[in-house]
């Protein structure tokens, strides 16, 4: 019995190794289905983008791949996002579902990949269980916006596959290509795919056994195969910058002085190598801080140094920790900060792909140190279970802060200081709620922090509106187009204050150069009639018929099938005084809506106007056929027939 039972695991034992990473994964991750949307650029790229929320269209596919927002360009990521709306609508369940899929997938598909280039089962197993269970890779996995990261990976390691199957049958030219398409695509699900040429110079030397000497006659054959994806990834890098120029996302160094960011990407690197170890305190955002103290920074150089050189001095003997080593290094180069995007000085999310050559490194390390120590291979499996449940452990409990806005602002502002944007976007999530008095306070911590943060100013000017302090929202609006000469929402409100000031043909200025600079699509068919709608109905209580008329036409011109926008705006020119203007468009009313009460009583209050009383009389008696409840078309209607 028990040789059998043996057997069979012998048999299966690599479809059990995936059964269990799937398993860990959902475990972990299950409850992320019911988790909410947080305004941490969730809304950005998918609540309030109006391409996004189309879902999946050609329309899309052009926007995708034409525009730079974002400050990006990873149209892929974009049409997986409109993909999930397609299918699930606009709803959190279903995208928390894709993403954990995805991740259960690069979990069974590393160890796939790392068994096939070493044979090494065991490892391998340990290597894809500490990247499916580690509490950094929650970021990445509970955060619906970084979709990106779960994508582009499954195309690093599916491009990393169809190479290695390459090399090992190099007749078959089909796989190289097929290696190179996919880490296009990964390169257009995110561009930090870009190290990836690295990496295969780095399993050529490992596993692949292509590189016998580190010369520079050696590797060239190598690096020459490998120029189209060189030139990939150049290209790549060539048009993120542009994107992330054309956002504003790249700091300048005067804001960031370039010795603040070397000392903050040494600091990042330990810290990096520390959180695989002690994945403790992990948040959402860690504000960038150029006065590291020169201690941190010393001790950080020489972990860095030190490990580089130990891993080089070994370079004959465990090939594995230089690749290992040498893979997270370079892999976070593009994110390290010395082109500083953002003004974060590191991020949980980076290390999806850099701790797998980490993992390597240390497993690797591990199992050599143990072999040679004859541990018992009960004692091993039992420190493997250890470590894997205890990461599990607080996996778990990371992705709990992830429920929503505020549990995962709550937690990020317990184990960071002075974080402005997280205060600034747990402001705008209070605002939503009605807790004023706390979103203001977040909001103006988050100014004391950060004077320049535009969001920060905005979110404040919005809960000043519904705080009634019409003309402090006025002034924090202002502050925020002078920072922000394009930050489209600040005019949006601008036009809300004017419109509450009765200065309607302001607020239409304003609403229109909203419109004008709306990059993100946010101001899509439905919101620009709602908004125009909304400001010319309060133009015409003012009386100020002209305005409303001009509204009613942006209104109508965002959704042409709206007949009560068509209805509204002829009353518009009959109160101008333009009868023969709106005579038209109520028979087109009348007759795309027969049923419109209001379009009949609308059009018999022409004819009255005009001494037609047959035809007005007609008109009212035909709204009270549709409404016999219709008080004022029962007045018009006496009055008509006096």
């Amino acid at each position: 019995m028990t040789d059998a039972h043996a057997t069979f695991f012998d048999r299966n034992r690599s479809i059990v190794v995936m059964l269990a990473l799937a398993v860990l994964v959902t475990i972990i991750y299950a409850a992320t289905v019911g988790f909410d949307f947080i305004n941490l650029d969730d809304d950005l790229y998918i609540t309030n983008n109006g391409a996004v929320r189309g879902g999946l269209s050609l329309g899309l596919v052009k926007w995708a791949f034409t525009e730079f927002y974002a400050a990006n360009w990873h149209p892929i990521t974009w049409l997986s996002h409109g993909l999930d709306v397609s299918l699930f609508g606009v709803e959190a369940g279903g995208a928390h579902a894709v993403n954990v899929i995805f991740h259960a997938a690069n979990s069974i598909l590393l160890f796939y990949l790392i068994r096939l280039l070493s044979g090494r089962f065991w490892e391998s197993a340990a290597v894809a269980a500490i990247f499916a269970v580690h509490p950094a890779h929650v970021e990445s996995v509970a955060w619906i916006a970084e979709r990106k990261d779960v994508l582009s990976t499954l195309f690093w390691l599916l491009s990393t596959l169809f190479y290695v199957r390459f090399v090992r049958d190099s007749a078959n030219r089909n796989l190289y290509f097929a290696s190179l398409i996919l880490f296009a695509v990964g390169l257009a699900a995110k561009p930090m795919l870009v190290t990836l040429p690295f990496t295969l110079l780095l399993l050529d030397y490992w596993q692949l056994a292509r590189i016998e000497e580190l010369t520079a006659k050696a590797i060239w054959p190598l690096v020459r195969e490998k120029l189209p994806f060189f030139a990939l990834a150049a290209a790549s890098s060539v048009v993120t910058v542009f994107a992330q120029q054309a956002g504003g996302a790249i700091q300048s160094t005067t804001i960031i002085p370039f010795t603040a960011r070397l000392a903050n990407a040494a600091v990042a690197y330990a810290k990096y190598v520390a959180m695989i170890f002690y994945p403790a305190n992990l948040g959402a955002w860690y504000p960038f801080d150029a006065n590291l103290d020169a201690l941190t920074i010393a001790v950080s150089v020489a972990t860095i140094v030190g490990i580089s050189a130990v891993c080089i001095w070994q370079i004959r003997t465990r090939k594995y920790l230089f690749v290992g080593w040498f893979f997270f290094l370079g892999t976070l180069v593009p994110v390290i900060g010395i082109l500083q995007v953002g003004r974060q000085a590191m991020a949980d999310r980076y290390t999806y792909v850099p701790y797998i050559g980490l993992s390597i490194a240390i497993v690797w390390l591990a199992s050599d140190v143990l072999n040679r120590l004859k541990f018992p291979v009960q004692a091993v499996a039992a420190i493997c279970g250890i470590v894997i449940l205890a990461l599990s452990t607080v996996a778990f409990k990371q992705v709990s802060f992830w429920k929503n806005t505020e549990t995962i602002s709550l937690r990020t502002l317990a184990v960071t200081q002075n974080n402005y944007l997280i205060e600034s976007n747990y402001c705008n999530y209070l605002e939503r709620l009605n807790r004023l008095d706390e979103a203001a306070a977040q909001c103006r911590s988050a100014i004391e922090h950060d004077p320049t943060l535009v969001e920060a100013w905005n979110n404040l000017g919005t809960v000043q509106m519904k705080q009634n302090k019409w003309d402090e929202a006025r002034a924090s609006f202002e502050k925020t187009i002078k920072l922000a000469p394009e930050y489209s929402l600040a005019y949006g409100n601008l036009a809300k204050v004017e419109t509450n000031a009765q200065n309607v043909a302001k607020a239409v200025e304003y609403l229109n150069r909203a419109i004008a600079v709306d990059k993100a699509g946010f101001f899509d068919a439905k919101r620009r009639a709602e908004a125009y709608s909304s400001l010319a109905a309060t133009a015409m209580k003012l009386q100020k018929y002209d305005v409303a008329a001009e509204a009613y036409k942006n209104a109508i011109e965002a959704a042409p099938q709206d007949t009560e926008l068509s209805r509204n705006l002829a009353a518009a020119y009959r109160s101008l005084g333009w009868a023969n203007e709106a005579v038209p468009i109520l028979l087109d009313v009348i007759k795309r809506n027969p049923n419109s009460a209001e379009a009949y009583n609308t059009l018999g209050i022409i004819y009255a106007e005009q001494n037609r009383k047959p035809e007005a009389i007609q008109q009212f008696q035909r709204a009270l056929q549709i409404n016999p409840n219709f008080t004022q078309a029962k007045s018009n209607l006496q009055k008509a027939s006096e």
